[in-house]
């Protein structure tokens, strides 16, 4: 399973310098992908012919003592601490966790467009899974929306839209549909809906 690693952990593996060498299985989020550009940081693979030539490299200079023999050790500390923040799972311990539908209480989107009756709640965040799960409503609503993250949505009630590639998707209750990560979306509703996602990772909102 690819790793994610996001603006923020960049910026961290970053303060060692302007080349950031991270493993075969990790990939950046776009704005990781835009601040790499910004701050001029160049990508390594681990896997790459270019890293191992630096590997020896730095190898031949520790061995000649030309910089503290620690040096290596401490800069080998540090990538290690941030890959190994940044492979954790979301939600280091899950649990079976039971959510009362009676004490599920909408509240207005503070991420919603001005003018849009838009409501939402996640149910299941990090603290209890490695996925994330919520329901949101629509009241004669548009939303535009980037998800850096994959989603299952299953409409509950209404007509929920998701317009995206120039295509118009109406769903009705009962209706599932899926939208991978890295797609642009406008939700909505002629009307009324409200809908039960499905989210992952958990932590969606750091990527």
């Amino acid at each position: 399973m690819k790793k994610l690693i996001s603006a923020t952990t960049l910026r961290q593996m970053a303060e060692t310098g302007k080349r950031v060498v991270i493993p075969p299985q990790c990939v950046l989020t776009p704005s990781a992908q835009d601040l790499a550009k910004e701050l001029g940081i160049q990508i390594v693979r681990e896997n790459t012919k270019e890293l191992q030539g630096e590997t020896s490299q730095l190898d031949a200079i520790s061995n000649s003592d030309a910089k503290p023999a620690d040096t290596a050790g401490t800069l080998e500390t540090q990538v290690r601490k941030v890959l190994s923040e940044l492979l954790k799972p979301a939600c280091t311990n899950p649990k079976v966790t039971h959510v009362k539908g009676a004490t599920v209480v909408l509240q207005p989107f503070d991420q919603a467009p001005p003018g849009q009756n838009i409501k939402l709640v996640d149910v299941i965040t990090a603290r209890e899974a490695n996925l994330a799960a919520g329901f949101m409503a629509f009241d004669c609503s548009v939303l535009p929306w980037n998800l850096t993250y994959d989603e299952v949505d299953y409409v509950i009630e209404g007509t929920f839209t998701i317009e995206t590639g120039g295509k118009v998707h109406t769903c009705v209750a009962g209706d599932v549909f899926y939208i991978p990560k890295n797609t642009k979306v406008i939700f909505g509703s002629p009307n009324q809906a409200k809908v039960f996602y499905v989210t992952y990772p958990a932590n969606w909102s750091e990527v």
